[in-house]
């Protein structure tokens, strides 16, 4: 078990401590993220929204497992949607146009289900 010096007050401590206990300094150094964020998560939404809004235009008879599933099937891309946002992804306005069209499926199915 090796002791190193703190980096910001150069009390001794040991090798395995993530803080100073002296004065609560960072020990570690933090590696630049590798990690690229994508907007995999507001594609996603978008598509949804894309998808369930194009089901408004069929113009078959819909019984209510059909309504219930795209209005499913649209809370799950209003769900991306929120997601990506809250969590900054990349790809804000994608985002944003899959909730807007999901929203709106969802509200249409849930009213059309009544």
């Amino acid at each position: 078990m090796a002791m190193v010096y703190c980096r910001a007050c150069a009390r001794e401590l040991h090798e395995t401590a993530l803080t100073c206990p002296q004065c609560g300094a960072p020990q570690q150094a933090s590696a630049p993220s590798s990690q690229v964020d994508s907007p995999w998560l507001a594609i996603v939404s978008l598509s949804i929204g894309i998808i369930s809004a194009l089901t408004l235009f069929d113009d078959s008879e819909w019984d209510r497992e059909t309504i219930a599933g795209v209005g499913i099937f649209a809370l799950a891309g209003l769900a991306c949607g929120i997601v990506s946002l809250n969590q900054k992804h990349p790809g804000k306005n994608l985002a944003i146009a899959g909730i807007v069209l999901s929203g709106i499926v969802a509200f249409l199915m849930s009213v059309s289900i009544e």
